[in-house]
């Protein structure tokens, strides 16, 4: 599956996006979309598949919370699950940039998608 997006800094682009924010200051290159599903993931390499809730999704990265800990450059395989069964799932690697520990005793996990191609 290859991720694209509509918007990037990087290209100036004029697109509706685009049009939809001027005014606010973003420092990312991407929009970012408020997407709460279920997700599975495991570590690569590894055998044991761990469980979690996406908070936000964008063109590169994805952030989540999971009781699960993991560590800041673990390469995880995650499976991203919408609501909706007519939607296929979301199969990405994703490179772990950063790990909070939240009061709730889950962990606000955020990573950078790889590009990767479905079979």
């Amino acid at each position: 599956m290859t991720i694209k997006s509509f918007y990037s800094k990087q290209s100036n682009s004029n697109s509706v996006i685009e049009s939809m924010i001027i005014g606010r200051q973003d420092q990312r290159g991407f929009i970012r979309m408020d997407v709460q599903s279920k997700l599975t993931f495991k570590v690569q390499g590894a055998d044991e598949i761990f469980e979690g809730t996406s908070a936000d999704l964008s063109a590169t990265g994805l952030r989540f919370f999971s009781k699960q800990q993991v560590n800041l450059g673990d390469v995880l395989d995650i499976s991203l699950k919408p609501g909706v069964d007519i939607t296929p799932a979301l199969d990405a690697a994703l490179t772990v940039i950063r790990v909070d520990a939240t009061d709730d005793g889950n962990y606000d996990i955020a990573g950078v998608m790889q590009q990767t191609e479905n079979a």
